[in-house]
């Protein structure tokens, strides 16, 4: 079950919205040119980005570290900001029980902040420490095995 997305905003999104929302003239009899409407855009993709509406990035992914990865391949990229993994679950109000919805009667399922245990971190921290380690093996074998000429 896919119940974990990536969400924050990058330059690309932010400029594809702008592209979509900004008018193509000022008043009904005038038109803009294409310089001016790129400027327009400009302007706007700007303040998307200064803004803090995020929108869903990536696709639903099956475990966290998808999404983890998904996050640093997006900072290597491009500029980005308040990239966060979220979570599918039930909605839940102050006292922690869980929103019916009225019409299905089943409980309201949303997106919510994406917290690992903190068993989680470390375990994944030392994974990737690992990881690390290998890796640098394999390419110091590999550099003995073919030295360069």
């Amino acid at each position: 079950m896919s119940t974990f997305a990536v969400f924050g905003m990058t330059a690309g999104v932010a400029l594809a919205e702008a592209r979509k929302i900004t008018r193509t003239s000022r008043l009904p009899t005038q038109g803009l040119t294409l310089p001016e409407w790129n400027a327009a855009v400009e302007k706007t993709a700007a303040k998307i980005m200064a803004g803090k509406k995020v929108k869903q990035l990536s696709q639903l992914f099956d475990a966290p570290q998808y999404a983890e990865q998904f996050i640093v391949l997006a900072r290597k990229t491009g500029e980005c900001r308040d990239l966060r993994i979220r979570a599918k679950c039930e909605i839940t109000d102050a006292e922690g029980k869980p929103v019916i919805n009225q019409k299905t009667k089943m409980p309201r399922v949303g997106w919510c902040e994406y917290q690992p245990e903190p068993s989680e971190q470390v375990a994944y921290l030392r994974g990737a420490i690992e990881l690390g380690t290998c890796y640098q093996e394999l390419s110091q074998s590999a550099r003995r095995r073919n030295p360069r000429r």
